[in-house]
């Protein structure tokens, strides 16, 4: 876990992804469910982009880091404030057209560590594998997960300073699906 850590500690540029994730979560003209799909795959690129990490977007993980499978997950106000050190509830598995159980999910293991991104706080956390599967519960439609101290390791970002674009993505995204459309 070394390695990954000091990679996201030291060769991240954090102030770009951050920056994209206050683009797409300020962007007003993304308001419904489906837009979620956008949302967390332009974050996917980002960290793709301004990092080493390889995007693979497989079923159970989201990249690899030499040979490391790891799972993304983010939550805004990741921690709670009157305990800082405990998470909130953080969503890893959906339950939606899957026949498996909370038991099945937490006997199989997909990825070798998971990183959760504090999208308000601008936080980084990584936890390995073994310890996020203990931790499983279900609740309504998915599988969810809640860590304390001990359980993960947060990582030292700095102060991050968001880089921000002066275009709206979704406005980008209309404009192309009706170029798109209007060629027949």
């Amino acid at each position: 876990m070394a390695h990954l850590i000091d990679h996201l500690e030291q060769d991240v540029d954090w102030d770009k992804v951050f920056g994209v994730v206050e683009d797409l979560y300020t962007d007003d003209g993304f308001t419904s469910r489906a837009d979620n799909f956008i949302t967390s795959t332009c974050v996917e690129l980002a960290l793709e982009k301004f990092s080493n990490l390889k995007r693979v977007d497989q079923i159970g993980y989201d990249f690899t880091y030499g040979d490391l499978k790891v799972e993304l997950k983010m939550r805004k106000g990741l921690f709670y404030k009157r305990r800082p050190n405990a998470t909130q509830a953080v969503k890893m598995k959906n339950f939606q057209g899957n026949k498996k159980t909370l038991n099945e999910f937490k006997e199989q293991s997909t990825f070798d560590y998971c990183i959760i991104l504090d999208l308000t706080n601008y936080q980084v956390i990584v936890v390995e594998d073994e310890t996020i599967r203990e931790k499983y519960y279900e609740d309504g439609d998915g599988v969810f997960v809640k860590l304390d101290l001990g359980d993960y390791y947060k990582c030292d970002v700095g102060e991050v300073k968001p880089v921000q674009s002066q275009y709206q993505l979704s406005k980008a995204l209309d404009r192309i699906k009706q170029e798109w459309i209007g060629a027949r």
